[in-house]
């Protein structure tokens, strides 16, 4: 079985910065074990204690019309509320941070009333959307309602500001300690990954601690997280696999395999692209350039026309 040392310095990153993190969360919180370990955890007690988690679903069907799409990403489920006769759906919204922005509260506030205004469309019962904002970032955050961006506005003008709160979770504020006791480990080694996404020594010198961590999960989940690493930190395979368990070390290294191939296919993907774009070259002499099919380039002509 090939070793790969600092695979991060060999291939670049497959998307941007904001791609990576929102693909690795999105992937942790699709699963529903981990969501609900999730919200139990993060949720205020008051909104957890009285919903019933079984009944937790993931929707579908974004709520984002498609200018909401450019600015924030959803991950929404429904879950009804115990102790009523009648059912109750509570949309709970996940949007992550990882960098200030002042103006995330017209964005969530634009989310809600899209999410509503779906509902009216689907002819459906309207249910409470709880909005959850994930903030893994370095910089200082402000907790802000609506109200709060027209600070010079007389109070008797707010009466028309249609202000709501949102759950506010800053990974920042969390002690590594505090989140390695979450009873769902993989979650913890994904909380912490992302807590220290920035800190590439600290990934370096934790990797061990978090994969083994995320051995609980499944080996998709384990993937996700692997590559996420990889992709934010400068691994050296042979000093990790050494220290880990024969199963974890065969994940990494086919999670590892999948990795460099997503980025040599992607490298050759621009490649085409430019050969394309020169307009000097065939179809056949940009494949043997490339070192990819004629179908390949073709499809890739497709896609830019």
């Amino acid at each position: 079985m090939a070793t790969y040392k600092c695979i991060s310095n060999k291939i670049k990153p497959m998307s941007s910065n904001t791609s990576i993190h929102d693909n690795f969360i999105r992937g942790i919180l699709s699963d529903k074990s981990i969501a609900v370990e999730y919200f139990k955890s993060y949720l205020p007690d008051f909104i957890s204690r009285q919903l019933d988690f079984t009944t937790l679903t993931q929707l579908p069907d974004t709520y984002l019309s498609g200018a909401l799409k450019k600015t924030m990403s959803d991950i929404v489920y429904s879950c009804q509320k115990t102790g009523t006769k009648k059912t109750i759906k509570v949309s709970l919204l996940i949007e992550h941070k990882s960098y200030p922005d002042q103006y995330t509260t017209i964005q969530i506030g634009g989310y809600i009333f899209s999410a509503l205004q779906k509902q009216v469309a689907n002819k459906e019962q309207l249910s409470l959307v709880i909005p959850v904002l994930l903030y893994h970032g370095k910089g200082k955050w402000r907790y802000r309602t609506l109200s709060d961006l027209f600070e010079e506005a007389e109070e008797s003008w707010k009466q028309y500001i249609p202000d709501f709160e949102y759950i506010y979770n800053d990974l920042g504020a969390l002690s590594d300690t505090a989140i390695e006791k979450l009873n769902n480990k993989f979650l913890a080694a994904s909380v912490l990954a992302l807590k220290h996404s920035t800190e590439k020594e600290w990934l370096e010198h934790n990797a061990v601690k978090l994969l083994i961590l995320a051995s609980e999960g499944t080996k998709d989940l384990q993937k996700g997280l692997i590559i996420y690493l990889y992709s934010r930190a400068k691994l050296e395979e042979e000093k990790i696999l050494n220290l880990l368990p024969v199963p974890i070390k065969d994940t990494i290294m086919n999670s590892l395999d999948f990795y460099i191939e997503k980025g040599i296919e992607k490298g050759k993907e621009q490649v085409v692209k430019n050969l394309l774009a020169s307009g000097k070259f065939s179809i056949a002499e940009i494949a043997g350039f490339a070192g990819v099919t004629e179908a390949f380039v073709k499809k890739i002509q497709t896609t830019l026309k």
